[in-house]
């Protein structure tokens, strides 16, 4: 592993495609030896929202959630990254600051719409022990995503977070994340507020 290595090739973890609206139960079942649900939500267009553990899974169930994508706890937010990124490029880039969104890792989504996960530990150990070699500009700031992110259009890494301010949910399309200065909601129908997230 070094920086060009393609992160598809080190996305380990097979993923299981759910709407945001099935019950935690039947997510749980539907997983079977999977380790990870990409929860996508109808209400946003298909978008994929979330990105969630068994483990997640579970607690939704232990507090009867009636759906993956409770109105009053919006899921943790989905970074997605396209297989042909380099670990380089990840690391010595905007998108870095993304992986701070998902405790389990990156979404990796390959020219055909395959979906696998890059656990956190190996972006973790490169940056441990990795040498880091400059990566080009990808223009992270210039980006935005649709349904179709989920048949393999994605180009550059993003993330899909969904606001967890009262009333709100809006899910915005974010190429960067400074925790120390949360971005502003982009939904268009409520005053302006800050982007709240809901991190495990």
């Amino acid at each position: 592993m070094n920086a060009h290595t393609p992160v598809g090739s080190l996305a380990v973890e097979p993923v299981l495609r759910v709407d945001g609206s099935v019950g935690p139960e039947e997510a749980l079942t539907l997983l079977g030896d999977l380790g990870f649900a990409l929860v996508t939500d109808a209400a946003h267009d298909g978008l994929p929202v979330a990105l969630l553990s068994r483990s997640d899974l579970t607690a939704l169930r232990d507090r009867r959630a009636a759906t993956l994508c409770p109105s009053d706890a919006p899921a943790r937010p989905a970074v997605l990254v396209p297989a042909g990124l380099t670990l380089g490029e990840l690391v010595g880039g905007a998108a870095v600051t993304l992986l701070a969104l998902s405790p389990h890792g990156a979404v990796v989504v390959d020219p055909s719409g395959g979906v696998t996960v890059l656990p956190g530990s190996i972006v973790d150990d490169f940056l441990d022990h990795g040498a880091l070699l400059p990566a080009e500009t990808r223009g992270a700031f210039d980006m935005s995503a649709t349904d179709s992110v989920l048949a393999g259009e994605v180009s550059l890494p993003f993330a899909l977070v969904a606001c967890a301010a009262p009333g709100c949910g809006h899910v915005n399309h974010l190429g960067f994340f400074d925790p120390q200065r949360p971005p502003v909601c982009a939904h268009p129908g409520l005053p302006p507020h800050t982007l709240t997230i809901t991190r495990g």
